[in-house]
């Protein structure tokens, strides 16, 4: 009985480990959420032709049932909106627990494909700067138009002091 322990304790420890690694894939996309949402569902629904058993795009995840060699396989797509320097882009997660993860990145790869054709090569990120002034607002600074005018120091009133008489 106590040399069983060993190995029960090994086998245990080899199933917790199996079954922990559940796969899952990202990539982030430099295109707006909205365009990757699209493009990832319509893939899913109409080039796989997986059924889409639920979706909620506020939340930005959808599930679907993968066929692959005659069997389903359940999987879900996560589409996170991210704003980094103001540049919007959105990083999609494939979960497909049934599958080997290759699955995952094959689907990843496809919807990269699949963007570049629909809406061509993503734009490129703008650096972040600071907020340019508007045209008007820049002549009336340099006409000194919308400003109140400057007092000197000698009128300018102390804390504390009387008015200037």
């Amino acid at each position: 009985m106590l040399a069983m322990r060993p190995l029960c304790l090994a086998l245990a420890v080899v199933l917790l480990w199996a079954g922990g690694a559940q796969a899952k894939r990202e990539q982030s996309f430099s295109y707006p959420y909205s365009r990757v949402w699209t493009a990832a569902l319509r893939m899913l629904r109409v080039d796989f032709n997986s059924p889409i058993t639920e979706k909620d795009r506020e939340s930005g995840y959808f599930l679907f049932e993968y066929p692959d060699a005659g069997k389903t396989y359940s999987g879900s797509a996560e589409v996170v909106r991210v704003t980094e320097g103001g540049n919007e882009t959105a990083r999609v997660v494939f979960q497909m627990p049934g599958l080997p993860s290759y699955y995952e990145q094959m689907l990843l790869d496809r919807l990269t494909r699949k963007l570049e054709q629909d809406y061509g090569a993503p734009a490129e990120p703008r650096e972040p700067n600071e907020e340019e002034p508007a045209p008007d607002r820049e002549k009336k600074r340099d006409e000194g138009e919308g400003q109140a005018p400057a007092k000197p120091d000698a009128e300018r009133q102390q804390p504390g002091s009387a008015p200037p008489k």
